[in-house]
């Protein structure tokens, strides 16, 4: 990317050997140094961390160990730092604040490791949420996790992967899709809707069991769709062994990417220019950690990458990995779709100065 006086900076420390947690440790927190802004931490301030925990059987999340020198030297400006989440829409443990946080207590996070608390910004079951005034295209209101509005400032970070609706995972999709509460994730789903070819179903019921909605049933042993409940979260597509059930890429693809950068412009639009974001490219699978999935890595390892815009953050990893082989991952989808929308919105900017430290 040709430097733009207009331009924000994003950051590259690019890691040799992932097997290290010195090393990602001391990556990470040599990338921080660089992105922090002044003034973004301040005494008794509330800083959320906001990262996912990983779907019970997955392990390409972001792993504890390596957060630990950057926690203590947040903990040196304030004591109210915090690991912040919110549930899941689909029917999986972590759809409630108990097993949300018995998934992230088997992957290591808790405050005996991370010497700070776990908090699930959208309560017990992400009924605990605030909306929040935008100028979008789609809303003018969205529903915010309140753990997320009660914070002072924000550090996102985000483990890069393909995604089925939206093609990309990464800092847009964990400021988004990440903050919402329960019903404003469905905000950002409806109209996402299923096919079910009834000639390759084989009557197993997976689909129904996990729909959040009661939108699948069985008739004669083969998955129907009532469509009139359906809030396109696309988990059946993903539990149907029998390639039974898809998603039509069509233009409410393109409706859920715009959607979610909306959501995100809600973040901006609570805290400001206290928000960061820092973008893990490792372990890249073809879908999120919120798959139950231990899948092989589908792009290179490259390392870190992080700024105070996340549209320019996001649009850095693309480039940096190839946007050709970003799009590989999912063809249907055009995941440069999140990008365009977000500084259509002015939620930041596709233009960066790389700086590689």
């Amino acid at each position: 990317m040709q430097k733009n006086p207009n331009s924000a900076k994003v950051y590259l420390k690019r890691i040799d050997d992932w097997a290290s947690e010195e090393a990602i440790k001391e990556a990470l927190f040599c990338l921080w140094q660089q992105i922090e802004p002044d003034g973004f931490v301040k005494k008794d301030d509330f800083l959320g961390i906001k990262l996912s925990f990983g779907e019970e059987g997955s392990r390409g999340f972001i792993k504890p160990g390596w957060l630990s020198t950057l926690i203590a030297h947040f903990k040196q400006k304030t004591e109210n730092v915090f690991i912040v989440e919110t549930n899941t829409l689909y029917r999986e443990r972590r759809s409630n604040a108990v097993g949300h946080l018995h998934v992230a207590n088997q992957h290591g996070f808790d405050i005996k490791s991370l010497g700070i608390p776990i908090i699930i910004g959208d309560g017990l079951h992400g009924r605990e949420g605030q909306n929040i005034s935008i100028r979008g295209e789609h809303f003018e209101n969205v529903k915010l996790a309140k753990g997320i509005c009660e914070s002072d400032c924000l550090l996102s970070l985000a483990h890069v992967t393909g995604h089925m609706q939206t093609g990309f995972a990464a800092s847009l999709k964990n400021l988004g899709m990440g903050c919402a509460s329960r019903s404003g994730k469905l905000q950002q789903h409806t109209k996402t809707l299923p096919e079910i070819t009834v000639e390759k179903c084989v009557g197993c019921g997976l689909c129904m069991k996990i729909c959040p909605a009661n939108a699948i049933g069985l008739k004669r042993k083969k998955a129907i769709l009532v469509k009139e409940r359906c809030i396109g979260c696309g988990e059946c597509t993903v539990v149907c062994r029998s390639g039974a059930i898809d998603i039509k890429y069509d233009e409410n693809i393109v409706k859920m990417q715009e959607k979610m950068v909306e959501y995100a412009l809600g973040v901006k639009e609570v805290l400001g220019s206290r928000i960061a974001c820092i973008n893990f490219l490792c372990s890249i699978t073809k879908n999120c950690d919120c798959m139950a999935k231990d899948e092989e890595a589908v792009l290179p390892d490259v390392g870190l990458i992080g700024g105070t815009d996340p549209v320019s953050v996001d649009k850095a990893s693309m480039d940096i990995l190839g946007i050709d082989n970003v799009k590989k991952l999912f063809p249907d989808i055009d995941p440069e779709v999140q990008i365009r929308h977000a500084e259509k919105i002015k939620l930041g900017s596709s233009q960066y100065e790389l700086v590689e430290i």
